[in-house]
């Protein structure tokens, strides 16, 4: 191989080389030439090799590269390093074949002396279907490629055989003391064109630049960027010589002249682009001034407007900085918006711990393992968008939120650090998130109908798709349950238990002696009457998870009476909570007051409590603190009526006044075969049983009419 010559990196000659190297040097006449010719090349298509550039991920794995190589560069993300078990990069695959057919047409030239604008302008041909952004993190990969493939030789070359053998037939150098200053001026000249690089994605991601900005503005920036751009790319084609050259540089090439001259070469390139980044640069805050000033008005503008899907709403709210802004770590893939078109979209606002483990699985079994999820699944997505209560990301909510990611079956915003200040103040402000989850739903055509769905999913989880508040007005004017409210999903034996029909008792205490008292009675009401009557203790409000654990552990010793784990108990009282906050939202639900209203009085104010129902009735009896313990002392009276009135008419009949001295005085009419058949008939609203009379109706006929 021939020593390196400064004709190789540049036509011109070294008398004018500091000239050329001025950011300044170029009139804006020929600078303007010289975008028209850049823009001639650029002929973008919007989906390239099948999939577009995730270019910035893959300018982070540049920049990790560059630290093992160059301590100068931060440290690599633990995420980045493992990212090839993830397909970030897009190009369905062909990444490699792009990088190498760019890394052919860079170094091809490295031995001529050809002229270094007209093989810069050949690169832009070779780039011409990617956007901007695309161009230069490509040619940076295919460089970077190279430059990583000689220092991992070199750095295994004395502990790995094949290291060795390797670097003895490429007749690399074995001393690479001497080369320190070539190995520094390219070092500082990759970290120049990384900094350039981020400013041009920066730009490119800039949310709404088109709509927000004003025309000088997009007009001045785009400008600087297109020149950062040609000098990036210039620059990588400079230095691939002396990158070819440590390849197969023998001993005494190490010494020689002309590497010096070509590291001082380096060093003005350094030069030239750090004056075109603080330009960059300087543009880029002027752009960020504008935005921050409009974008708050846009957001809410835009939430105004009638849309015909549902992707610009999208677009304003999380693809401000990234093409790719969703991660599905269930598929291992980054998503773009357009995954979400003809889609209900749920946004589920919380912070980055989310919420405790136990309701987690249980949101991800009301929307992801619900047996209507096959049927609705396809049309909704959720979109969980975590906040911090700080307006920084500290270390503990990146990790929450990357552990949480990555294990949750649904999107999630993939760099939620990113978010624009105006979208976190417009979701804190506007859907009122006061740091508890919330779901705010998005139709198809991008309108909200629905500020927080929440606790109709913990109630009927797929089955209230598409999850907007006239849905669950519906879904209670539907329901005819009470059990089933209360445990639905919780656990499959309680579900079992009420679809057998079998008469239920819910009970809660925090005091074992209650509970003890409470079972021996249960029993003997269920041996000597036969009553099918289940027990189950589900807590209390609020509950010590040491005190709770105490009495589960006597009641298992005991065997006294069915009872939920503690992880179950919270999701009953979850949807309690839940049943609570929907009924006092909707007017639509207020003929459920009569019922819901007594049992959550019952369960919040009272340590001891019981609940009894049967299969889907809506008939159920609520009884708390002294009640509970009157209606046990009251068996004898009651157990006498059982079989005449029932479980629950004999126990109304004990507790309150029996017929006939007291009976209801609803009026209430029965067809004549319900009414005469039931020897005891109980009313619907106060459920007392009820004082009978016949009422005859006369059908009169027309003809008799007509007399």
């Amino acid at each position: 191989m021939r020593p390196l010559n400064l004709s190789t990196f540049f036509t011109s000659s070294p008398m004018s080389l500091l000239q050329q190297f001025d950011p300044c040097s170029l009139s804006s006449i020929e600078e303007d030439l010289l975008i028209k010719k850049i823009l001639q090349t650029h002929d973008p298509d919007p989906d390239p090799d099948g999939r577009e550039l995730d270019s910035s991920q893959l300018l982070l794995v540049i920049e990790s590269t560059m630290h093992f190589i160059s301590p100068k560069f931060s440290y690599p993300r633990s995420d980045c390093i493992n990212s090839w078990n993830f397909e970030v990069f897009g190009l369905e695959g062909k990444l490699g074949y792009t990088v190498n057919k760019i890394s052919h047409r860079i170094l091809c030239k490295c031995y001529e002396d050809g002229d270094l604008h007209e093989e810069t302008m050949m690169l832009f041909e070779t780039l011409g279907p990617f956007k901007w952004d695309a161009k230069v993190v490509l040619t940076l990969a295919a460089l970077v490629t190279k430059y990583g493939e000689f220092w991992l030789i070199m750095q295994l070359v004395h502990h790995n055989s094949l290291a060795a053998l390797t670097a003895a037939l490429k007749q690399m150098p074995r001393e690479l003391n001497m080369l320190n200053i070539q190995f520094k001026a390219l070092n500082l000249l990759f970290d120049t064109m990384i900094e350039a690089a981020n400013l041009v994605l920066e730009f490119e991601g800039l949310p709404l630049q088109q709509q927000l900005l004003d025309d000088e503005a997009i007009v001045v920036t785009k400008s600087k960027m297109y020149i950062t751009i040609y000098w990036i790319l210039r620059s990588s084609i400079s230095c691939a010589p002396l990158i070819a050259d440590f390849r197969t540089m023998k001993h005494n090439q190490v010494h020689s002249n002309s590497t010096t001259i070509a590291a001082w070469t380096v060093f003005s390139l350094v030069y030239k682009l750090s004056g075109l980044c603080n330009d960059l640069r300087e543009k880029l805050h002027m752009c960020h001034m504008q935005i921050d000033r409009k974008f708050p008005e846009k957001i809410r503008d835009l939430f105004k407007l009638s849309h015909c899907h549902n992707q610009e709403v999208l677009h304003v709210l999380f693809s401000s900085t990234n093409d790719l802004p969703l991660k599905d770590s269930s598929r291992e893939k980054y998503f773009g918006i357009q995954e979400l078109e003809n889609k209900v979209v749920i946004l589920l606002i919380s912070k980055p711990e989310l919420i405790a483990v136990e309701k987690i699985f249980y949101l991800v079994h009301q929307m992801h393992d619900h047996p209507l999820h096959k049927k609705f699944g396809a049309s909704y997505a959720v979109i969980w968008v975590p906040i911090p209560s700080s307006h920084t990301w500290n270390l503990s909510d990146e990790m929450n939120f990357n552990f949480l990611s990555n294990s949750l079956p649904w999107f999630s915003i993939r760099d939620p650090w990113l978010l624009h200040s105006a979208v976190i103040n417009f979701i804190r402000k506007e859907w009122s998130y006061k740091e508890e989850p919330i779901m705010v739903v998005l139709s198809t055509d991008g309108v909200v109908t629905n500020l927080n769905a929440i606790d109709m999913v913990w109630l009927w989880g797929a089955k209230a798709f598409p999850f907007s508040a006239s849905r669950e007005k519906e879904l209670w004017e539907q329901e005819n349950r009470i059990l089933q409210l209360l445990i639905d999903g919780i656990d499959p034996l309680l579900t079992n238990l009420v679809d057998e029909g079998k008469h239920i008792c819910f009970y809660g205490s925090d005091k074992i002696s209650w509970i003890r008292d409470f079972n021996n009675t249960l029993q003997k009401i269920k041996n000597s009457m036969g009553i099918q009557l289940e027990a189950i203790y589900v807590g209390y409000r609020n509950p010590h998870n040491k005190d709770v654990g105490n009495i589960l552990g006597i009641c298992i010793e005991e065997n006294s009476s069915i009872f939920l784990s503690t992880a179950k108990m919270k999701l009953f009282w979850l949807r309690l909570e839940s049943i609570k906050n929907s009924v006092a939202r909707l007017d639509q639900a207020a003929h459920y007051n009569s019922i819901i209203q007594p049992l959550l009085d019952a369960c919040e104010t009272s340590t001891d409590w019981m609940i009894i129902g049967k299969g889907s009735s809506t008939d159920i009896i609520i009884l708390k603190g002294r009640q509970v313990q009157e209606c046990l002392n009251l068996v004898p009276e009651w157990a006498e009526n059982v079989a005449k009135l029932g479980l629950f008419g004999a126990i109304r009949c004990a507790m309150e006044s029996p017929l006939p001295v007291k009976p209801c005085y609803h009026n209430e009419i029965l067809q004549s075969e319900e009414g005469l058949t039931e020897e005891f008939v109980f009313c619907s609203r106060c459920k007392r049983p009820v004082e009978k009379f016949v009422v005859y109706q006369c059908n009169v006929t027309e003809s008799a009419q007509e007399d």
